[in-house]
């Protein structure tokens, strides 16, 4: 299998970026997995292996064209979110992943910040109502492959009590709620559902955070290119990142090749008739 190029931010200059990344990638497993390529300062990269006692090799290159299997690539340049969303946006990247910082990444424009780890794939949305719910569930099934995805909605602005139902009858999805995110969350009710979808950030990422045993994982979703970022300041989650973005990245391109040529249908829907029925004046 065709290993991706995978882009990785070194974060913050004076945070634990290096720590991490150089630490994940002494062991030469890691390279097995992708061709990694860590956008940030040659200088630092050097002065904090030193300072970590650490044996990691990399190699200095100008473009994504130069990098070697087997081998860590460190791409030198100041600016290294902007070089590497760049170059992700040029498809020089198969995808990207943003190392932690003293303060979380802010949710690139056009997209949906989803959290996610070992059991939730939580979606915060500045608004639940039909048209996130949608693209949300679209992005659980091309993603995610959920062939059939459950999805909870916890919200204190309660949705019109049509709007999930007018969606479950025209586009076949699965959506329950509203629930209380405290009880929701404590009682593990997520265990029951593919996706969860919430407008309150700030009370569902504290939430979150306190359900993150393993690893916590950050998805930007809502465009062709791949995003994601650590939750935690821990290598396992940094792994994750990047395990997460190749998954999604063949997730899409089985999605996509399947769905290029699709097969005439062999039934007719009656649903479709009472619909289109619906709509007549």
């Amino acid at each position: 299998m065709e290993k991706l190029k995978i882009g990785i931010t070194q974060g913050s200059i004076n945070g634990t970026g290096y720590d991490l990344i150089l630490t994940v990638f002494e062991d030469p497993v890691s390279l097995e997995l992708c061709h990694p390529v860590i956008y940030g300062d040659k200088d630092k990269a050097i002065q904090q292996r030193k300072t970590l006692n650490l044996a990691t090799n990399f190699i200095t290159i100008n473009s994504t064209d130069e990098v070697q299997d087997g081998r860590l690539s460190l791409l030198s340049c100041t600016g290294s979110e902007k070089k590497a969303l760049e170059d992700l946006q040029a498809n020089n990247i198969d995808a990207l992943v943003i190392t932690p910082q003293e303060s979380p990444f802010p949710c690139p424009a056009g997209t949906t910040e989803i959290l996610i780890n070992e059991d939730i794939h939580m979606a915060l949305v500045p608004k639940v109502d039909k048209d996130t719910i949608e693209k949300f569930s679209q992005t659980l099934v091309r993603d995610f492959d959920y062939q059939h995805p459950r999805i909870a909605i916890l919200s204190n602005e309660t949705p019109k009590e049509e709007t999930a139902e007018k969606i479950c009858e025209e586009k076949h999805m699965h959506v329950y709620g509203p629930y209380a995110i405290k009880e929701f969350l404590e009682q593990e009710k997520y265990m029951f559902f593919d996706g969860i979808i919430t407008s309150d950030r700030q009370k569902a990422t504290e939430a979150f955070g306190a359900l993150v045993y393993e690893y916590g994982i950050r998805f930007f979703a809502g465009t062709d290119h791949i995003i994601t970022s650590p939750f935690q300041v821990n290598t396992t989650s940094l792994n994750h990142a990047m395990y997460i973005a190749t998954d999604i990245f063949r997730n899409r391109k089985a999605y996509d090749a399947e769905h290029e040529h699709p097969l005439p249908k062999l039934f007719h829907d009656k649903r479709e008739d009472k619909n289109s029925n619906n709509q007549v004046e």
